[in-house]
């Protein structure tokens, strides 16, 4: 398997069996549906205070309308599906019981992908044999039918038709107009809605007397009917988008389709580019030993050498050349051509010392972080970013055992449970209180320390 190839989900005619699409697209279901999360969506995310509460019951309601119109429509939801969307419930959850704004967006996030994963092959079981460049598509794919998902509603709704050229629920014989007298009238009214505005707006400034009998009769604030009305058309807009797409399964087309034929570069190449990344990796370790592991005591006795520069500065850098190396060596396996043995020899032991090196700058990178909170304390980003790096290292070690063994399949899954666990596992610490009482210990060894020298007593 490859990073993204036609993979692992390429025969996906068994994702496709009976109950996977639905035979008509309930397009006033669906419409029903998304007006009632945008509806909600408006009041719950206007009310005072922190969303908390109201987030985790929107979220809930988009579980609920998802499960009520794949019954009503027939999609069988797997229980693979299931269990993505209990775990999307779950970190909306993390609104109510946590008040940070940087879990929150953690929580969030894990949220949004969990709910983007089910709707790529309209809840089919597809997870578990997963590549990383499957999940990518799913995260993608949700996000435009979220945006754009809505036209394909709409156009079904103008057509009588469903998306799958069946006549819609109720829409009579195709092409035939519904007659029914009181929707007549309520596509009239529709229809001379904006010509009542336009025309009312222009006789109000014409007439100052006429302006007054109407802002008299209807005395409304215009500016916050305005602000309800945009922010309830959004929500159900996107609502309809995201439904109408786990509907059919939000893939409209695989990557590897829009790509074409699959780049492909020899070992040559290949192992020219990492042997050369090993050499700079290998120069750095080398040239900044002292630096990377010399703590307060290097900060101590270099001139010129101050914590922010040593610590707030290089630490970041690490980070993200530590968090590039992974994808960087995804590509380079996807894009490896030749699977002989010799090859594949050469692309694991230059892998692997890269990997090596890896390791080795993120020890460094945590050492940084332990020297700075050793002489000023810990900090929300000092803990998220020792954190993330904690995780890079679980996520290397998997890669080591998995990619480079010539077990790429499985890595991806993996990962990606790993990512939910990461993010609920800080949930569960709440980095919040675990600063406070460092800090505080801290404080307490530091008075008692200074109480024992004999100064600022």
């Amino acid at each position: 398997p490859y990073f993204m190839e036609k993979s692992t989900l390429a025969n996906h005619e068994q994702l496709e069996g009976p109950g996977r699409h639905p035979a008509a697209l309930p397009v006033r279901a669906i419409f029903v549906g998304g007006l009632a999360l945008g509806v909600a969506g408006d009041v719950l995310l206007r009310a005072s205070g922190e969303p908390g509460l109201n987030f985790f019951l929107l979220v809930l309601g988009l579980a609920v309308a998802v499960w009520a119109l794949c019954r009503r429509a027939g999609v069988a939801l797997s229980r693979e599906a299931l269990v993505t969307l209990g775990v999307g419930i779950a970190f909306a959850a993390a609104f109510v019981l946590r008040a940070s704004e940087t879990l929150r967006s953690f929580a969030f996030l894990a949220a949004a992908v969990a709910f983007a994963l089910p709707a790529l092959w309209a809840g089919a079981a597809w997870l578990g044999r997963s590549g990383v460049g499957d999940q990518i598509e799913a995260v993608g794919w949700a996000g435009v039918n979220g945006l754009a998902g809505a036209f394909r509603l709409v156009g079904a709704a103008l057509a009588g038709r469903s998306a799958h050229g069946a006549p819609a629920a109720g829409s009579g014989e195709p092409g035939k107009a519904d007659r029914h007298p009181a929707r007549a009238v309520l596509r009239g009214l529709l229809l001379a809605i904006p010509f009542l505005l336009a025309f009312g707006a222009l006789f109000m400034s014409a007439d100052r007397i006429f302006a007054e009998l109407v802002t008299g009769v209807v005395d409304l604030d215009y500016e916050e009917i305005v602000s309800h009305v945009l922010v309830t058309v959004v929500l159900t807009w996107l609502a309809c988008g995201y439904l109408t797409g786990f509907l059919t399964g939000t893939r409209l087309a695989s990557l590897s389709d829009a790509v074409g034929t699959r780049p492909t570069v020899g070992i040559v190449e290949i192992g020219t580019a990492l042997a050369l990344v090993d050499l700079l990796f290998l120069l750095f370790v080398s040239v900044q030993f002292r630096y990377l592991f010399g703590g307060s005591g290097l900060v101590e006795v270099t001139p010129g050498l101050t914590y922010a520069e040593y610590v707030r500065e290089g630490f970041g850098h690490l980070a993200l050349a530590c968090a590039l190396v992974l994808p960087s060596l995804l590509a380079a396996d996807w894009l490896l051509q030749s699977r002989r043995p010799r090859d594949v020899l050469v692309f694991r032991l230059l892998g692997g010392l890269l990997l090596l090196l890896l390791v080795v700058i993120i020890a460094s990178a945590l050492q940084r972080v332990r020297a700075y909170q050793a002489a000023y304390g810990l900090t929300e980003s000092r803990f998220y970013g020792a954190a993330f790096v904690g995780w890079l290292t679980l996520l290397t070690v998997w890669f080591a055992a998995t990619v480079l063994r010539g077990r790429r399949e499985r890595f991806a899954f993996t990962a990606l449970v790993s990512g939910f666990a990461f993010v609920a596992l800080l949930l569960v610490v709440n980095p919040d209180r675990w600063i406070a009482g460092t800090n505080l210990a801290r404080a307490g060894t530091v008075a008692t320390a200074t109480d024992r020298s004999g100064e600022g007593v």
